[in-house]
């Protein structure tokens, strides 16, 4: 059987007027052509679904049991249609990504509020993890792309930086004096906070042989960046974070403190080097390149070209 979206149409406007001259001309065919569509359709389904008159045709009991059929196999297939050319065109479809907590609450909340006035269309579903567990979602294809810092295996990962990122101490200015610049050899008195061993800048700290590493293991150890910033911001204690995460705006009373000698945190796009990106994921990736550098951040944070890499 080859039931096609023509003899649907065909059926459904016959049906709507009975009458086959006014359908013709609402279809844009000839009386003959459209009698000869209809008399294929019926041959196909093995009934009749018209009775005919000298006059007009009216549905037959098999033809008004097809017409609701007919009009919901066409309503789909037409939204099947418009949903295809959507997506080619990158108005339609979904992305998933995963960020990292401080870009995430930073830069994306602007970009995506000018995404979603282009393309009200797309699906957007953010999942939020640290940067090991961003690049393994990459790696294995979970989601789109990722942003953040790579961790682990990327041999497979095509790697584009977006912004980079001192390192520094963030702090209750009322309760701790930093000045701008802090050397490490002064934090062995600080209450610092933390961090998990799987996050990028427990990785950077480690792979630099900062002593900042071992001061932290005896302090309250933090998963997120929310957590590290009420802590800092109720005087617990001193978180240790880059200018990207002091850009939160949960941070501004708080005073940033580079860390010296300067270990720089640099965030990546993620992507893997043998998957095509849907045209809805380019269309966001591009809005990201065009805006992230009119997004207020710390004034350490360099913020990259990348229009080259799209």
């Amino acid at each position: 059987m080859n039931l096609s979206q023509r003899h649907l149409q065909m059926f459904v406007t016959t049906a709507a007027y009975c009458n086959v001259s006014r359908a013709s001309e609402i279809l844009h065919i000839s009386q003959p052509a459209l009698t000869r569509a209809l008399k294929e359709l019926e041959s196909q389904l093995g009934v009749t679904l018209f009775q005919r008159t000298t006059r007009r045709i009216n549905l037959t009991m098999e033809g008004e049991r097809f017409l609701p059929v007919a009009q919901r196999l066409l309503n789909d297939m037409t939204v099947a249609i418009d949903m295809v050319r959507g997506e080619a065109t990158g108005q339609q479809g979904s992305i998933s990504l995963a960020v990292g907590e401080a870009f995430g609450c930073t830069v994306l909340p602007a970009v995506l509020k000018v995404f979603a006035q282009s393309y009200p269309g797309v699906r957007v579903r953010i999942i939020n993890d640290n940067s090991q567990g961003i690049t393994r979602r990459v790696d294995n294809s979970e989601v789109d792309f990722g942003i953040g810092t790579p961790v682990g295996n990327t041999g497979a990962l095509l790697c584009t930086p977006l912004l980079s990122a001192p390192l520094g101490l963030l702090a209750d200015p009322s309760q701790y004096k930093l000045g701008t610049d802090v050397d490490v050899s002064d934090l062995a008195s600080l209450p610092l906070l933390k961090e998990s061993n799987d996050t990028s800048i427990h990785h950077l700290l480690s792979v630099n042989g900062s002593d900042v590493v071992a001061w932290m293991s005896i302090g309250i150890e933090v998963s997120s960046l929310a957590q590290q910033l009420a802590l800092a911001r109720s005087g617990v204690g001193v978180a240790v974070l880059s200018a990207l995460g002091a850009s939160h705006y949960d941070a501004v009373s708080m005073k940033f403190s580079q860390l010296k000698p300067e270990i720089n945190r640099k965030v990546f796009l993620m992507q893997r080097r043998d998957r095509v990106l849907s045209p809805s994921s380019r269309a966001l990736l591009a809005t990201i390149f065009e805006h992230m550098h009119s997004v207020p951040l710390h004034p350490c944070v360099l913020v990259y070209d990348c229009h080259s890499s799209k």
